[in-house]
């Protein structure tokens, strides 16, 4: 399959990068979006742990703090499932199966109730539908929100510019973000 090619070089691609370049580009990347984002707005906020070389989060979770904000973290279950867990200092951590950290606790929040979700992704194709490393889990977690008449989060994405694809390679179940960000721009996808 041709998105499975494309996922394979683009996390090939990851590799070369250093981790010096990781920290600074999830740095630029991060105040792109407090520099552009009035985050002081926004009650409850999916942030994630960052997996394998994913754009990291602490200094949106630093500026999110600021304003005493509900910070959510995925979290897996069986069957392919995902929820978002309230993460508080005081909440224990472990390690899922795919070696990604995650909250312990039960404070799960729904989709539409939150104000905005940060979302990592392997490559975004020309209309802002996600590839990610092939489980679907966000796509299924996020399901409801597909032609829901409900109040809709902010989709935000978060990535390097490598990952940024000129190809159409949506799917039906694909999540579709309303923003991109990455070290040296911001796309908009509404």
């Amino acid at each position: 399959m041709v998105k499975d090619k494309i996922r394979k070089s683009l996390l090939e691609q990851g590799l070369t990068l250093s981790s010096q370049s990781i920290d600074q580009l999830s740095t630029q990347v991060q105040k792109n979006i407090i520099e552009s984002l009035d985050l002081s707005k926004m009650k409850n906020v999916l942030l994630y742990f960052p997996y394998k070389l994913e754009i990291k989060t602490n200094l949106l979770h630093h500026e999110l703090d600021k304003y005493s904000h509900n910070i959510y973290m995925p979290k897996i279950f069986p069957e392919r499932i995902m929820k978002f867990n309230l993460y508080t200092k005081e909440d224990s951590l472990s390690k899922n199966k795919y070696g990604i950290t995650e909250v312990n606790n039960e404070e799960y929040l729904e989709p539409h109730l939150f104000d905005a979700m940060f979302i990592p992704f392997v490559g975004v194709d020309v209309n802002g539908f996600r590839i990610g490393y092939g489980g679907g889990y966000f796509d299924r977690a996020l399901t409801s929100l597909i032609g829901s008449t409900q109040r809709k989060p902010l989709i935000i994405g978060l990535g390097y510019d490598y990952q940024i694809l000129s190809k159409n390679l949506a799917e039906p179940h694909d999540l579709r973000y309303h923003n991109v960000v990455t070290e040296s721009r911001i796309l908009s996808y509404n």
